[in-house]
């Protein structure tokens, strides 16, 4: 085996293990999801809805606010430090944690409104080209 295959191999076990990190935080991700109550929760508000738009939705605003707490959280007590505000510690988090959540909020609501918006126009394209085709096949014989 020549320099080409040990740089082969080299190569390849790293890839090998960013795909295997990359798996792994993915998992932790869905267990917390699913431990929190957010991916059951999106799919009974589906199911009560009758629309899996409706549970997509739930499942991006309940991700929003939780992604958003700890941003905010963190954000404030930086803040904190960096301005050296007087008083308590907790308000500040609390504050952070409200400001994050309704940033996270605002974030899913913008995505959700996006991703109608996508799935509308595809499925106006797809159906307009299904109604008139452009492209007509021809075969040879």
């Amino acid at each position: 085996m020549g320099i080409l295959g040990l740089v082969f191999v080299f190569v390849a076990l790293v890839l090998i293990g960013i795909g295997i990190a990359i798996g792994t935080i993915a998992c932790l991700v869905a267990a917390i999801l699913v431990g929190l109550g957010v991916v059951s929760s999106s799919f009974v508000v589906a199911l009560r809805a009758g629309r899996p738009s409706a549970g997509i939705r739930a499942f991006l605003l309940q991700c929003g606010v939780l992604a958003g707490i700890p941003a905010g959280a963190v954000c404030a007590w930086l803040g904190h430090n960096f301005y050296h505000a007087v008083g308590s510690e907790f308000p500040i988090l609390a504050f952070g944690a409200l400001g994050g959540a309704l940033a996270g909020v605002i974030v899913a609501l913008m995505l959700d409104f996006t991703s109608s918006r996508l799935t509308s126009w595809a499925s106006t394209r797809a159906q307009s080209l299904r109604s008139n085709p452009r492209h007509v096949i021809v075969r040879s014989a």
